[in-house]
């Protein structure tokens, strides 16, 4: 067929303006057509009735007629030599982030949803542990821990704290139906829903790190590429088996620009290579659960820089003049820059990126649970340990105000016992899985400035689950007692709520 006959409906938007959206086209065909931009004259419209006359066969859809086996064959093998030429020889990085995928992940742990979501360039939805509740069968079982002796130490920690789960959920949502009075106006479904998420905020930190999750996924392929390499180079075995699952499914709609995703050597081998280096003696003895964050490094003049970054962005001159322009003026005068800088700004407006010229980094020791909405911000390096009982555990107060404290401790410790023999036998990673949501993780994160104004005051809001919101409380507390002029401007909630859910 010729070009100039295809009609380009089907795929365009509109035929006639500067501004259009593409559908009904392969991933990997929109790949390809936005490389042409990089090299060729010709606008878009004229590209794509070029790849439609010679290479239809791409098209969903399209039925090969004649002789239906060997053509499809050929058709096949057409598309590979298409996607071969033009998509890994167009640059097969920069290429691959046009092509994007949406790939459904169900019936996995939260130890390997934690491993997928350390992606940062990619977009995730979760089963949330604050609105959908568990039975004593979810949870996962570690596959080298499931083919060994402790199987059934395994199967019985996991049931047991999902069982002891099940009795705190259900005391504690007739708690919260007893506490809270429907309103006027409330229909019987948010009345439900807010009891019942009551109770969820409650009996999470029951829930093991095995317990079975669901999530939507949203990445372009380069990213999923080298997320793959990450996955596929992991210790654990459920991992692995994740990599190989996500890559056969991805390879249905961008076959070619996943098909180098495998391990990789320096990742399997950098833990090992720094294991002699590691001293034992190194490790601080646990930060008490009223401290969970502690603010480790950051610049020795912040206010300063931040003064001369909001000067040069406005233009006011080269920064080392600024600098030291800047560096003379009082403490006084570069908090009124930054004030007016942040000045007139609705609820939902972020500061300027002038504020990104400085980092801090915070040292968190946070509860699993808690760690799980943290890892969401991806604005920032985080570099976590593994999931282990060395820094104890949270006890929410919902679980004495129902009488089942003496539960939640012995499930705790049966856990932390279970941990022990799980890691001598099979090492620490694999034994996380019995860990509950309860155990505290540490984290080292470390964000610009403008990254901590959005995450203390997303997370310190009403609406957020206490845990977390003690976390982004005392990373605040902590930068105004370093720098209270750059803390001031952040917006931070520090009350506490009874019915913060309500």
């Amino acid at each position: 067929m010729s070009a100039h006959l295809l009609d380009l409906s089907t795929y365009c938007t509109n035929l006639d303006q500067p501004v259009f959206a593409l559908h009904e086209l392969p991933e990997e065909v929109v790949a390809v057509l936005f490389a042409y931009y990089s090299r060729s004259p010709l606008p878009l419209r004229d590209n794509l009735r070029r790849v439609l006359a010679e290479d239809l066969a791409l098209m969903p859809g399209h039925t090969p007629t004649g002789d239906g086996a060997a053509e499809y064959a050929a058709a096949e093998e057409r598309a590979r030599a298409f996607h071969e030429k033009w998509v890994v020889g167009y640059g097969h990085g920069s290429v691959a982030e046009h092509a994007v995928v949406h790939l459904a992940v169900e019936e996995i742990s939260i130890v390997a949803s934690k491993a997928l979501e350390d992606c940062r360039l990619a977009s995730y939805t979760e089963k949330s542990t604050r609105y959908v509740p568990f039975d004593t069968e979810s949870y996962v079982r570690e596959p080298t821990i499931a083919a060994g002796p402790l199987a059934s130490l395994y199967d019985e920690t996991c049931r047991d704290l999902l069982s002891t789960y099940g009795r705190v959920l259900a005391a504690s949502e007739a708690a919260a139906r007893a506490e809270i009075e429907r309103p006027a106006g409330w229909t019987q479904a948010r009345y439900d829903s807010v009891c019942r998420s009551q109770a969820c905020d409650v009996a999470r930190y029951l829930l093991p790190a095995a317990t079975r999750t669901n999530l939507g996924l949203t990445i372009n392929a380069r990213s999923l590429e080298h997320t793959l390499t990450k996955l596929y180079s992991d210790d654990l075995g459920e991992i692995r088996e994740l990599a190989g699952a996500l890559h056969r499914e991805a390879a249905v709609i961008v076959p070619t620009l996943v098909k180098y995703a495998a391990p990789n050597a320096h990742l399997r081998g950098r833990r090992a290579a720094v294991e002699p280096w590691i001293d034992p003696q190194a490790d601080a003895p646990p930060v008490p659960a009223t401290n969970p964050a502690r603010l480790v490094a950051g610049p020795a003049e912040p206010l300063s820089d931040v003064a001369a970054a909001i000067l040069f962005e406005a233009g006011a001159g080269a920064w080392t003049t600024l600098r030291t322009l800047v560096a003379a003026w009082p403490a006084e005068r570069q908090a009124e820059l930054l004030t007016a800088y942040l000045r007139d700004r609705e609820r939902f407006d972020a500061p300027g990126r002038a504020l990104e010229q400085v980092t801090f980094s915070f040292e968190l020791t946070l509860d699993y649970g808690a760690y799980r909405d943290v890892q969401r911000h991806r604005m920032c390096t985080q570099l976590g340990q593994v999931l282990d009982c060395r820094h104890g555990y949270e006890t929410p107060p919902g679980v004495a105000a129902v009488g089942l404290v003496d539960d939640y401790h012995r499930a705790l410790a049966a856990s932390e016992a279970a941990w022990e023999r799980l890691a001598e036998a099979h090492g620490p990673a694999a034994a996380q899985y019995v860990l509950p949501l309860a155990w505290r993780k540490r984290l080292l994160m470390t964000a610009n400035l403008r990254e901590w104004h959005h995450f203390i005051s997303l997370r310190s809001g009403r609406q957020g689950h206490p845990s977390y919101r003690r976390v982004a409380q005392d990373c605040w507390h902590e930068l105004h007692r370093a720098h209270p002029a750059l803390a001031a401007g952040i917006r931070v909630d520090l009350a506490d709520y009874d019915q913060a859910r309500a």
